[in-house]
């Protein structure tokens, strides 16, 4: 509790930045002064150590920002706050309360079985489902939420694979079936903007630094394709040892005919979606947002995503009068939201000080290197990942994010956007801090999974430093892949 002021204290007294700007600088960041470089620097540390140390809840010390900041002239009260009420909010509240639906309905139940029947009843063919069912649904609804959802269903086909019904530790099948779900609700939450709330953190910082929107599918179009690479890479590595075939036949649950509850979500569900991907258009094609943005209706996907929650409020329900009502709003992680509001203020307060483009000058020697340009930024790539990933093993990944992110963009504006672009390094370090798989305090899907007994400490943090090692390889290569074809 004490390292958090300590260090703000230490950073105050002792940290005399110079900042050398030229007029062009100055007329783009006319508040920056060395002062509150040395103020948002102290503040940003406090914040960081409260944080990843859990001193206070994260919740709490998501708070400091609307004391430090205006107490240290980094902003007026009123301009930190309203980041607290940021639009990408109100996308990340609309797809929650989406999920909520989908769970108070029992949709997302109907939806994994479907697709875990879909790949049979063997063993491997049994990994393999519950992981794709994971990972569609984790696009969606919280990680969380979707391990909660599957891990019941898959201790009940374990417990008809043994015969004494006693419990074992480190089996093949229970390791690889529940580090599977584990593993998969972390990948899963890659594929969408809504899937982690990482994403939206990126999504916020660099439209707020370049001024360019990433889409709905221009997120799905980083993230997207390392799920679908990461997801059957994972399972094969997590059933090497199997024999085809091996295993009886399991039964699975089976369901009756749909409700008119959950037709209502299915089709809300759909209908979102289809809004959400058709938005910005593809390519040469103009989405539906272009096209009325032309005629003065400027319509986000935190739009659609509100208008799809309303949607649910106002819907019939048979057996709970609607849908959605207001009992649910409890169960919103307002925790987190309270979370993505201070990095957005931190954001906010890297670039109205100046410490973005101070961070900047303290390493363009980097870029003055004699190196092949591909080979600095594989080097660079390699470094943000390894970090990222290595931080996100101890601490929260959306505190990891926000401390990250606005650094990186600093980063590549000293070492020169055209070789270093900002998207690819920013896109690296958040697809990242989603990938924590080695430690079981690391994501809330890991720690519930490791609460079954039935995995060693050391066979969790084993498999999890292999697949985490495979992220990093498959996120710089594929970073690198999309720098080398544009």
């Amino acid at each position: 509790m004490a390292l958090g002021p300590a260090l703000f204290l230490l950073v105050e007294l002792l940290f005399r930045p110079e900042l050398h700007l030229s007029d062009e600088l100055l007329a783009a960041y006319p508040s920056a002064s060395p002062a509150l470089v040395r103020h948002a620097l102290a503040s940003t540390v406090w914040i960081a150590a409260w944080w990843f140390t859990e001193a206070i809840p994260i919740p709490a010390t998501s708070l400091l920002p609307l004391v430090l900041f205006p107490a240290l002239g980094l902003g007026e009260s009123r301009d930190v706050a309203r980041q607290y009420g940021h639009e990408l909010m109100f996308l990340f509240i609309g797809g929650l309360l989406l999920a909520m639906a989908m769970e108070r309905t029992g949709l997302h139940r109907r939806v994994a079985l479907r697709i875990v029947r879909c790949f049979g009843s063997g063993r491997r063919a049994l990994v393999l489902g519950f992981m794709v069912a994971t990972a569609t649904i984790s696009m969606w609804i919280s990680n969380t939420a979707t391990t909660m959802l599957l891990l019941p269903v898959a201790l009940a086909v374990l417990s008809t694979t043994e015969d004494d019904g006693e419990r074992r530790v480190d089996e093949a099948f229970p390791v690889a079936l529940l580090l599977g779900i584990a593993f998969a609700a972390n990948i899963g939450g890659l594929g969408t903007p809504i899937g982690s709330p990482t994403n939206l953190i990126f999504q916020s910082v660099y439209q707020e630094k370049t001024g360019i929107e990433v889409s709905f599918v221009r997120w799905m179009g980083y993230g997207l394709p390392l799920v679908v690479v990461l997801l059957p890479l994972t399972w094969l590595y997590l059933v090497r040892g199997f024999r085809r075939g091996e295993g009886a036949e399991v039964v699975l649950p089976r369901f009756g005919p749909m409700t008119a509850d959950q037709r209502w979500v299915t089709v809300v569900f759909f209908l979102t979606a289809i809004a959400w991907v058709t938005r910005g258009g593809f390519g040469e094609l103009p989405g539906w947002g272009p096209r009325l943005a032309a005629h003065g209706v400027h319509l986000t996907d935190s739009t659609v995503a509100v208008t799809a929650a309303l949607v649910l409020f106002l819907a019939p329900s048979k057996t709970t009068g609607r849908i959605l009502d207001w009992r649910v709003a409890p169960r919103l992680p307002w925790g987190v939201l309270l979370l993505l509001g201070a990095g957005f203020a931190i954001s906010q307060a890297f670039d109205t000080s100046g410490l973005t483009l101070w961070i900047g000058t303290q390493i363009e020697g980097f870029g003055s290197l004699d190196w092949n340009p591909t080979l600095l930024l594989l080097a660079l790539l390699v470094t943000v990942v390894g970090v990222s990933i290595v931080i996100t093993e101890f601490a929260s990944n959306v505190a990891s994010a926000n401390i990250l992110l606005p650094i990186l963009f600093g980063v590549s504006m000293a070492l020169g956007p055209e070789r270093f672009p900002p998207d690819l390094l920013m896109v690296s370090a958040a697809l990242a801090c989603t990938t924590g798989f080695a430690m079981p305090a690391g994501t809330p899907p890991n720690a519930l999974v490791f609460a079954t007994e039935r995995i060693s400490i050391l066979r969790f943090a084993g498999t999890g430093v292999a697949i985490d090692l495979l992220s990093l390889v498959l996120i710089v290569g594929m970073m690198m892949a999309r720098h080398l074809l544009a």
